[in-house]
């Protein structure tokens, strides 16, 4: 009997895209026999391998990676074994783009999502994702365009030609859902990231105990890179003596006098797992990102969203609409407000009526899902 098959952004050492997957795959796994597909890219090695070949052209490149080559070696061997642990991808095989061909026919149907799989400005982006080589069902499982649309790339009306031919379509944002509606003509489903179909003790079981003894704040950033918000964090946890922690060597490789500057500590432990740890055991955390703001919440911490303006619907729409689901509008930080705010006061949590709802829909997507493709998978 053939599996179903999922394509996403598995190849990416980034702790968000594998927690997506791990969940997907979970929520599947409960009906059929389902397995990730090995996907990468000539782009993908080129931003998640130590020594990639355009590193391996810069002899002082490879002498600064070498330096650090003892953290970069246990980042990037966590997330492998996630990959295999967590999600069973057999990391034997690898398919890039031109190998695509030889699935075609292996799998009953392909679920193409979630995470920023249509994301046209992606840097690790493929056409790939449109999964026009596949012969079977294809259904799209809350991918997400990234904020941009499909038409700032020039090939659009190919890749909108690839998602015709989807049995099922659904998004990840309005903002996507509008642009696909648009462009196809068809209903596009809005539903939730994998990661909030998922309840809080399916991901405590993944936990463990505490990485770091005592108090702490956790930073998490999609690249730490701006010095306002660095500042935020450090001040913040300056004035309350407790230190910060961060985690992803690859993501301070060239900025260690940064780290040193504004004193956060690098977390030995890296991956996913390391993630869930350190979010759930902070005594407070600050996100600049759409997972770290997903866990955040699901594990209910006093949490603050990191931003450059006081405008985070034209800065990051992904971020803006998860917030207005999550309630979080008022924890949004920049620096000019952030001596107004009292970054000790804790969220409230309470009932989410408009989360529980898009929950539902998200529930019954997938079992319409399973309909669609059940009469050869004898579900």
């Amino acid at each position: 009997m053939k599996k179903i098959g999922i394509l996403t952004l598995s190849a990416s050492n980034n702790c968000g895209s594998l927690l997506q997957t791990y969940a997907l795959r979970k929520l599947l796994c409960e009906k059929t026999d389902t397995e990730v597909i090995h996907f990468s890219s000539e782009k993908s090695h080129d931003m998640y391998d130590i020594f990639p070949k355009r590193v391996r052209k810069k002899g002082w490149e490879i002498v600064k990676r070498l330096r650090y080559i003892g953290e970069l070696w246990r980042e990037k061997h966590s997330y492998e074994v996630f990959r295999k642990k967590y999600i069973g991808m057999n990391l034997n095989r690898e398919f890039l783009a031109d190998d695509m061909e030889q699935l075609s026919d292996k799998y009953e149907a392909i679920i193409v999502g979630s995470d920023q799989v249509w994301n046209v400005c992606m840097g690790d982006f493929d056409p790939a994702f449109f999964a026009g080589w596949a012969k079977c069902k294809k259904i799209a499982y809350a991918p997400s365009l990234g904020g941009y649309d499909l038409r700032e790339s020039k090939e659009y009306e190919g890749y909108v030609r690839q998602i015709q031919s989807f049995e099922m379509l659904s998004v990840r944002e309005q903002l996507g859902k509008n642009c696909l509606e648009e462009l196809t003509g068809r209903d596009v489903e809005l539903v939730l990231d994998p990661t909030l179909l998922l309840q809080k003790k399916d991901w405590e079981e993944l936990v463990g105990e505490p990485i770091i003894k005592g108090e702490y704040y956790f930073y998490y950033s999609w690249a730490y890179c701006y010095e306002s918000l660095n500042r935020i964090v450090y001040e913040d946890a300056k004035n309350n003596q407790i230190p910060v922690y961060v985690m992803d060597a690859h993501k301070w490789l060239h900025r260690r006098t940064i780290l040193n500057k504004w004193e956060f500590i690098l977390c030995k432990q890296a991956g996913p797992l390391a993630f869930l740890n350190l979010m759930y055991y902070a005594k407070k955390c600050y996100v600049e990102s759409f997972h770290g703001l997903i866990f955040a919440y699901i594990f209910q911490k006093n949490f603050w969203i990191l931003n450059l303006t006081d405008n985070l619907q034209k800065d990051d729409i992904r971020l803006f609409e998860l917030s207005n689901l999550l309630n979080a509008q008022n924890r949004v930080i920049f620096d000019g407000n952030v001596k107004e705010k009292d970054l000790n006061e804790a969220v409230i949590y309470g009932k989410n009526n408009a989360l529980e709802e898009l929950r539902d829909c998200s529930k019954e997507y997938i079992k319409t899902m399973f309909e669609v493709i059940s009469c050869n998978l004898h579900i």
